[in-house]
């Protein structure tokens, strides 16, 4: 024993020195309470028009565990153990070294006039994807290559055709989201931030022509932790889903800050649907309950979720008070948000409070007084957008952009529009116009233009403008432009109907409540997560007295994106029904030529004498008289 006490005090030692260095370590790099979390949400708006608003949120979050020093974004040995988190999305952002990610399929075009603005940012018709990656390597084209075939892998989707011809690199457009953001609003640290050095490159890529359906919807519920079979996943119904007026799912990955110092952050993959049902279709009744939009009940909370609930934006009426009753009535009550014109009702329901006291299923109801309601606020949004051609004839065309700013004070916004190579815009044709007059100093309106001219089978066109917009106003941009000739190898096999144009993004910042549905971003929902709550409300703290003031007179405002409406081109298209009249006029002038020529060749002629005329004659006179 007593030989071996020297090796036990050394060991002993080494033990306090290794508690010791845990202890330094702990005090600079702080540990997470929770390194993984999940939350469900489930928000129900009825609309306008009588359509019913369904928004999925699940949040998904997995910690860090490291400084400003240390961070080094998604490419980190983060993803070692998978719990929560998917573990096919996390290793795509370790593979490809993504920063950031945005995946958005769309089916049906949203009515901004009509609906005002989504929860969450939407996206137009068809599937975009955009991400941020890490560029130490310099490998940008070849991780952008591989994530966009590795996602079309994973969510059965044609994103493989996003090549270089529609791929392209916003200059003010698509800044990075989240609580943490190193690129619009870098966080000032006491430490040294090696994370800021670190170059990044933007990749934004769109198929306007991209069909979403049930392949689509399944492999996106099995990144979820319980997937479809318990909590609110479980009213996913792909039959339900699809045969609505607008559907839109996502799939976005952002860092997010785990205290109030940010100095530790997360990665927070968030995934929504979207769909907006038209319950008086059938019927003619504007009643709806959660079994009849979805024809599936909610028979338990996911286990794994932190927080599991249902939140509804009662209707904003007018004139008339007791229009509808929600059954059940919340237990909490029901909450409200603002005052006067823009107050807003929301009823809250705790799935995991509610399946604690009973086993039967979660019903909610909203019946309406004579199946249809009656002074109802309409939703006047900020700003909306069109797009649209304009010309005659196969050759050449334009384009018009018109934008309506229906707020009472000016707003800046960033316009961004990326044309097909086919399309070769005249930027000396571009001109604006503020209601209705035209403008000779554009610098008035446009404070800041990027243009990239497109190269044939290479690049697309991209126009991108940061805009001061006056209020209300009407702003109306025109820019001509030729159609290419295609080979007739590049056209499809539905040539005739013409060619896909994808959608143009109009980003801006606006009040929470200028017609929104709920209160904008998704950090809206965030307040009812006991979790983020306090992260928020911190970060927001960290503003400057003059922020704080400014926010106080002007509202909390949020970032919405616009989306136009997709467009269809049709360019010169050949007769592809001349290589059948061709080919077969040539077969038949071939068989022709060469069943007359191979007959003359391969044909036998003999010269034949005539036989004398008396030997005709005798012969015939014999022959006359054997008969006789």
């Amino acid at each position: 024993m007593r030989a071996s006490s020297p090796c036990l005090l050394l060991l002993s030692g080494a033990v306090l020195t290794l508690l010791a260095a845990a202890t330094t370590i702990t005090d600079t790099i702080p540990i997470l309470k929770a390194p993984e979390a999940f939350h469900e949400q489930l928000v129900l708006k009825p609309l306008n028009d009588g359509s019913v608003y369904s928004h999925f949120q699940f949040t998904t979050h997995i910690g860090t565990m490291m400084d400003d020093d240390h961070f080094d974004g998604a490419a980190s040995n983060l993803f070692k153990h998978y719990n929560l988190f998917p573990r096919s999305i996390g290793q795509i952002l370790h593979s490809f070294e993504v920063e950031e990610l945005h995946l958005t399929f769309t089916q049906g075009r949203w009515q901004y006039s009509d609906w005002g603005y989504p929860l969450a940012p939407s996206a137009g018709t068809g599937v975009e994807l955009w991400a941020w990656l890490n560029n130490d390597k310099r490998q940008i084209d070849e991780h952008w290559k591989g994530l966009t075939n590795t996602l079309s892998g994973l969510f059965c989707a044609s994103l493989n055709f996003i090549d270089d011809t529609i791929t392209t690199e916003p200059k003010l457009s698509f800044r990075n989201e989240g609580l943490y953001n190193t690129h619009s609003a870098p966080y000032i640290s006491t430490h040294n931030d090696n994370n800021s050095t670190i170059p990044r490159k933007l990749r934004y890529g769109s198929l306007p022509h991209e069909n979403v359906c049930t392949e689509n919807l399944t492999p996106w519920i099995k990144l979820l932790p319980c997937k479809s079979k318990a909590g609110i996943a479980s009213l996913l119904k792909s039959h339900k889903l699809f045969d609505t007026r607008f559907y839109s799912m996502a799939v976005h990955v952002r860092s997010v800050c785990e205290d109030e110092k940010c100095r530790v952050r997360s990665l927070e993959l968030v995934q929504t649907i979207t769909a907006v049902f038209d319950v008086a279709r059938h019927d003619g009744s504007f009643d709806w309950s959660i079994s009849s939009l979805f024809e599936r009940q909610i028979t338990q909370s996911c286990p794994l979720a932190s927080t599991s609930k249902v939140i509804v934006n009662l209707p904003q009426t007018t004139e008339i008070e007791n229009q509808y009753s929600l059954v059940p009535y919340p237990l909490q009550g029901i909450y409200s948000e603002g005052s006067g014109d823009k107050k807003q009702e929301v009823a809250v329901y705790d799935l995991k409070e509610t399946f604690a006291e009973t086993t039967t299923p979660f019903q909610l109801a909203l019946h309406w007084e004579g199946s249809r309601p009656k002074s109802v606020r309409a939703i006047t949004p900020g700003i909306v957008a069109h797009r649209y051609f304009t010309g005659f004839g196969q050759e050449r065309g334009g384009l018009a952009i018109e934008i309506r700013n229906h707020d009472s004070q000016d707003i800046e916004a960033v316009f961004l529009d990326t044309l097909p190579w086919y399309l070769k815009l005249y930027l000396h044709t571009f001109s604006i116009q503020l209601n209705g007059k035209t403008l000779d100093n554009q610098r008035d309106l446009v404070q800041k233009m990027f243009y990239q001219p497109a190269v044939d089978r290479s690049r697309p066109a991209v126009l991108e403008m940061a805009l001061k917009l006056p209020a209300d106003s009407l702003v109306k941009f025109t820019v001509s432009f030729d159609k290419v000739f295609l080979k007739y190898t590049e056209h499809r096999p539905d040539a005739n109907r013409g060619f896909d144009v994808g959608y143009a993004v109009l980003t801006a910042q606006l009040p929470r409540e200028q017609g929104q549905i709920g209160y904008g971003g998704l950090d809206h929902l965030r307040i009812y997560q006991e979790r983020e709550a306090g992260l928020v409300q911190g970060r927001r703290g960290g503003n400057s007295n003059q922020d704080k003031e400014k926010e106080g007179q002007e509202g909390v405002t949020d970032k919405i994106r616009v989306y136009t409406d997709t467009l269809l081109v049709s360019l010169p298209t050949p007769d592809f029904s001349m290589p059948y009249n061709v080919i077969t006029m040539t077969c038949t002038v071939i068989s022709l030529f060469f069943g007359s020529v191979f007959n003359l060749m391969m044909r036998n002629f003999e010269v034949v004498k005539p036989a004398s005329s008396s030997k005709k004659n005798g012969s015939g006179k014999g022959k006359a008289e054997k008969t006789e």
